[in-house]
């Protein structure tokens, strides 16, 4: 900031003396207003985007440091190890919620969520030592073995066409259980998956994965960090626009709009549920965003509104005028792009919140799974 105002110093200097010996010089020194004054414009939104850190280091339950361990942002790229002093870093984080993820052989790998609010943060983080697992592993033979990964492929991964491209490369680090109607997956290892549609390898640190057969409900738990692959021109065009056609009428893509102000010129339209359970009763006119939502500041804002919401994604729906429609026709997208939401906590600007158990999501958001993921750095064309 202060090298600017030198420059402003210099340059107003410059053009008084120029504008002694030539008239066109008084042109030229609106232009550079113009252009100091945009200049100026420019690093006050910068500084509206504060580079921001967060700094931690890492110790076991007596106290000694923790060298070597993996320490990540959940669902974005950034990844780093601690070092010989158990300190880790990272640079580059704009105001937000952001959850610390801790993994090390032996340890039970910890979560931490922060919020970085306009300064930076330091962290300290406890590892414990991993207890041994009493679970039952299901030893069973090969067909029954590609049977369980199958399940698990299908409703981890999801069924869209970006799910279907992926590619479990490490899938003999999983160990399946069962009890009753439960079939539980777990792994004590990253679990590599490679999306050859969207063009990212996820390393995901399951927790927990079960699938009642019964109920046919699917509940899983974890944390991954993207890397983007390597690929030629033609592979990297094809990337960005099914990354871009992911990103189109998803849970991302609504928080982030409805952040901007701009739910409804981006395609959504928003309405109240006003039944307690299904099947589900709605307020066929949709709601005007700002009357729900409270901005706490610039970068977060929350749901005033605690209900579950309907959602639908239909740009041409959301661009014309409202007219009269009963609650049947609405629903009729609960299987296209129709969506229940419920969300309880402080949202940032890039539609990151606290804990996935402050949310509920039903229908279409519900069906989107790990294939279909995309990383918080993510930014639409």
């Amino acid at each position: 900031m202060f090298k600017l105002v030198l420059i402003k110093i210099n340059l107003y200097n410059i053009f008084v003396f120029l504008s002694a010996i030539n008239p066109i010089c008084k042109l030229l020194k609106m232009k550079t207003s113009l252009l100091f004054f945009f200049l100026m414009l420019l690093a006050f939104c910068v500084l509206g985007q504060q580079s921001l850190s967060v700094t931690g280091h890492l110790r076991n339950g007596k106290g000694e440091r923790i060298q070597a361990a993996t320490v990540f942002i959940d669902g974005s790229g950034k990844a780093t190890i601690t070092n010989d002093k158990g300190e880790f870093e990272f640079a580059g984080l704009e105001s937000g919620t952001y959850q610390i993820v801790t993994s090390m052989l032996g340890y039970t790998s910890a979560k931490q969520t922060i919020t970085i609010k306009n300064k930076p943060v330091s962290i300290e983080i406890i590892l414990q030592e991993k207890q041994i697992s009493l679970d039952v592993v299901v030893v069973g033979n090969d067909s029954q073995r590609k049977s369980f990964l199958k399940l698990f492929a299908r409703y981890f991964m999801g069924e869209s066409d970006n799910a279907s491209a992926c590619k479990i490369l490490n899938p003999e680090v999983i160990d399946f259980s069962t009890e009753k109607s439960l079939v539980k997956a777990t792994t004590d290892k990253f679990l590599v998956i490679e999306n050859a549609s969207l063009g990212y390898r996820v390393r995901y640190l399951l927790r927990n994965f079960q699938y009642n057969k019964e109920l046919e409900t699917t509940i899983y738990d974890g944390e991954c960090i993207f890397e983007e692959l390597k690929g030629t021109p033609e592979q990297n065009i094809k990337w960005n626009a099914n990354r871009q056609k992911a990103y189109e009428g998803s849970l991302m893509h609504y928080l982030r709009s409805v952040h901007q102000g701009k739910s409804r010129d981006e395609g959504f339209l928003t309405y109240a549920i006003t039944s307690l359970n299904f099947p589900l009763v709605i307020d066929p006119n949709p709601i005007v965003m700002e009357q729900i939502i409270q901005h706490t500041d610039s970068n977060f804002y929350a749901f005033k509104y605690k209900k579950r919401l309907y959602t639908l994604y239909d740009k041409k729906k959301a661009s014309a005028k409202d007219k009269y429609s009963d609650q049947r026709e609405v629903l009729e997208y609960l299987h296209k792009t129709g969506s229940v939401l419920q969300l309880n906590a402080d949202i940032d600007r890039r539609g990151s919140y606290e804990h996935y158990k402050d949310i509920l999501i039903q229908g279409f958001w519900g069906s989107k799974r790990i294939g279909d993921q995309l990383p918080l750095e993510y930014s639409p064309i």
